[in-house]
């Protein structure tokens, strides 16, 4: 299993004087699927280890969704509902709340991996913890998913994409490799 930090994304970002960059934030975006629990579970571990924040993520494009909404009153019973769905799926992965650095739900209405580019350029956010590595169809294979190819491209962070069967012992032993992360926000 490995690790894909690309530094194609990561080379404007550390350009960038250190005050213009506290990293202080990991995001996680989040689809509710299997690999995305693994990605949060890994960024939980790395949050712990490093101090930093954790922000996770679910953007929706009500757009492209099956049951359109009509009026501002049913989207926003929707965003409620994802709100609590997506707190649920973060108690679940993460564990005790309390033994944690901060941790920031939100819910975003757009388009996955132009939200997400824009998160990435944000000025707290060190790195973006993602699963999603896609297989492709046929023959050929992609390395990346379609929003982690989009967001490596044209991102403002270092994104770090983690298997989805990443076991939990490599998560430990990968994290105590990056704990030092945060002594870049000295």
């Amino acid at each position: 299993m490995t690790l894909v930090i690309p530094v194609v994304a990561a080379g404007e970002y550390f350009s960038r004087p250190p005050s213009h960059r506290p990293m202080n934030k990991i995001v996680v975006p989040v689809d509710f699927s299997a690999a995305a629990a693994t990605a949060l579970r890994f960024a939980a571990k790395l949050s712990r280890s490093t101090g930093m924040g954790l922000t996770v993520v679910y953007v929706f494009n009500s757009l492209v969704t099956t049951n359109l909404r009509e009026t501002q009153d049913e989207l926003a019973e929707d965003r409620r509902v994802l709100h609590e769905q997506l707190e649920a799926f973060t108690r679940r992965h993460v564990g005790k709340v309390s033994t944690h650095p901060p941790i920031e739900i939100r819910v975003a209405e757009g388009i996955p991996p132009v939200y997400l580019q824009w998160m990435s350029k944000e000025k707290d956010v060190a790195m973006i913890v993602m699963g999603g590595i896609g297989t492709g169809s046929g023959a050929r294979r992609d390395f990346f998913g379609g929003i982690a190819k989009a967001i490596s491209r044209d991102g403002g962070c270092p994104i770090v994409l983690i298997p989805q069967r990443f076991p939990e012992a490599k998560m430990d032993s990968t994290t105590n490799l990056l704990e030092d992360l945060s002594a870049l926000n000295a």
